[in-house]
């Protein structure tokens, strides 16, 4: 298993506790990429859910279906 950094906080995490996500892609270049931990995806998707008017114990559940935290 490989071990990647975060791209938002720099911690280094197994690549299975993170989330590559496509940035853009370039004309004949490919596609831009970055790794984030898990912890900084359910951020940026909590702070998302928040301003679609969710609950607080709504947000949290989704988070925790959606991107579950494992603990291994």
């Amino acid at each position: 298993m490989s071990t990647e950094t975060c791209r938002e906080c720099a911690a280094r995490v197994a690549e299975d506790n993170g989330k590559w996500l496509i940035l853009h892609q370039s004309e004949g270049e490919g596609f831009e990429w970055m790794f984030l931990c898990i912890q900084c995806v359910r951020d940026w998707r909590e702070r998302g859910l928040k301003r679609e008017g969710l609950s607080a114990k709504d947000v949290l559940l989704r988070l925790d279906k959606e991107y579950p935290i494992i603990n291994k």
